[in-house]
């Protein structure tokens, strides 16, 4: 929805500066418009997390991270989903953590509704825990998913320090980005 209403502006102010500019006018907003129209997909549209049997894989608006089940030692939710490995940690940008409004009208019931691994060692359950909110979602899936290929005995314990995580960088991205961001702002230097 985010993504669809970023291009609709981005279409909007480039027919507007047709309008009132001109052909001329349009093709000089035209850089910034696909600017703006590949941050809202690069935002709002491709974050997104696969859990399977190679372990959890996080596309990031910048980056691309496999975390490996033999590689997981925590699952956080305190902002945001945090895969936590002993080297690393990764953030999931797809799984944010509940608004403050959320927060502040959770019920001890909500807390209680908190799924299995949620509470902390002294049993606080953070506000990311709350039922529902795509943090608990993604951090209950996931736990649910290594806890289970931990009883199957499918997992070797020990070895999360010697498992490498693979991290991408979406270059072709940021080449993109920078090179329509010099190209919407060339035409009004001179």
């Amino acid at each position: 929805m985010l993504t669809g209403a970023t291009w609709l502006v981005a279409v909007g102010l480039t027919t507007a500066e047709v309008v009132t500019g001109g052909a001329a006018a349009g093709l000089r907003a035209l850089p910034g418009a696909l600017l703006a129209a590949l941050l809202g997909w690069a935002v709002f549209y491709r974050p997104h997390v696969v859990v399977d049997e190679t372990g959890v894989l996080v596309v990031n608006p910048l980056t691309t991270t496999l975390v490996p089940w033999a590689a997981l030692i925590d699952v956080r939710t305190r902002f945001t989903c945090t895969l936590v490995t002993p080297r690393t940690r990764v953030e999931v940008f797809a799984a944010p953590g509940p608004g403050r409004h959320t927060a502040a009208s959770a019920t001890a019931q909500d807390v209680r509704a908190a799924g299995r691994g949620a509470a902390d060692g002294r049993g606080a359950v953070s506000i990311g825990e709350l039922p529902g909110s795509p943090s608990a979602v993604v951090a209950r899936h996931v736990r649910e998913r290594w806890s289970a290929l931990v009883e199957a005995g499918r997992l070797e314990a020990g070895v999360a320090d010697e498992t490498p995580v693979v991290r991408r960088t979406h270059v072709r991205l940021l080449g993109s980005v920078l090179a329509l961001a010099v190209t919407a702002v060339v035409p009004y230097l001179g």
